[in-house]
């Protein structure tokens, strides 16, 4: 295994990021056979790969880990701030305990705005679990049993 590097997802990675996400499904989880489902996964995928907000971790030439991350359209056009929202979060099998998912949410933090991090029903990724640890609180669960919001808030002395 070669060093993990992380940068930027961009356009040319749509098709790399989308692998990951296949390869990951069931812990997402999302479903592979709904063709509506389907699409709303790579709809979302294109809008975060050229946000310039979604970080990647790569190994060699294979990207193992992903946070899909754009500006949050609530935040940006109801209270006039420059958030960051996570759809999705992925992480090769292979490298699931290596600490990249912390990597990864490390970075967004380090941009000193708020962080929102949808979790989605089912998930198996330890998602929650790593955003606790990271001072992430619950703000909402959605009545369709989708999944969770979890936000963190930079400090104001930051």
């Amino acid at each position: 295994m070669s060093e993990v590097t992380q940068r930027t997802a961009s356009l040319s990675d749509l098709k790399d990021v989308w692998g990951l996400l296949r390869e990951a499904a069931a812990e997402i989880p999302f479903d592979l056979e709904n063709e509506a489902a389907h699409e709303s996964v790579l709809s979302e995928l294109m809008a975060c790969c050229t946000s310039g907000m979604s970080p990647i971790a790569v190994d060699g030439r294979a990207i193992v880990g992903a946070l899909l991350a754009r500006r949050d359209d609530f935040e940006w056009g109801f209270c006039n701030n420059a958030a960051i929202h996570v759809s999705y979060a992925a992480i090769a099998p292979n490298y699931k305990d290596n600490g990249l998912l912390k990597v990864l949410v490390t970075e967004l933090k380090g941009r000193k705005v708020p962080v929102l991090v949808s979790v989605k029903s089912g998930n198996r990724l330890g998602l929650v679990d790593e955003l606790k640890a990271l001072g992430f609180t619950h703000e909402c669960s959605a009545e369709s049993g989708w999944g969770d919001l979890y936000k963190w808030q930079p400090s104001k002395a930051n």
